[in-house]
C-alpha cells in the first residue's frame, strides 16, 4: 500500500498570497476615497504589503509585484485620506457646525 499525502505546491501557495495581496491593494486604493472608512483601508494596504514581501521573496511573479505596488499606493492614499478626514472633522469642529448639530433648541 502506498501512503498517498497531498503534496503543497509552492507556486499554488505563493499565487494565493500574491491574489491577497493584490486584493488587498485594490481594497486599500477604494476605500482611501470614503472618509474614516481609510482606516480599514490604510489597515488592509498594510496587510497587503506584509504578503506581496513574503510572496516576493519565494518567486517574484506579476501578481506579487501588483500587489506591492497597489498596497503601496493604497498605504500612502489611505494616510492621505485620514489625515483629510480628520482635517474636515476639526475645521468642523472650530466652526461650530459639530455644536449645532447637537444643541437641541426648543422655540
Amino acid at each position: 500500500m502506498s501512503d498517498s499525502k497531498p503534496t503543497t505546491n509552492k507556486a499554488d501557495s505563493v499565487k494565493g498570497i500574491s491574489v491577497a495581496s493584490l486584493v488587498l491593494g485594490i481594497i486599500g486604493v477604494v476605500t482611501c476615497w470614503f472618509g474614516f472608512l481609510s482606516i480599514l483601508g490604510f489597515v488592509c494596504a498594510i496587510i497587503g504589503i506584509v504578503l506581496a514581501v513574503k510572496a516576493r521573496k519565494v518567486a517574484k511573479t506579476g501578481l506579487s509585484t501588483a500587489g506591492l505596488v497597489l498596497s503601496i499606493i493604497g498605504t500612502v492614499l489611505g494616510g492621505i485620506g485620514i489625515v483629510c478626514a480628520i482635517c474636515v472633522i476639526c475645521a468642523a469642529s472650530s466652526a461650530g457646525l459639530l455644536d449645532a448639530a447637537t444643541t437641541v433648541r426648543y422655540y
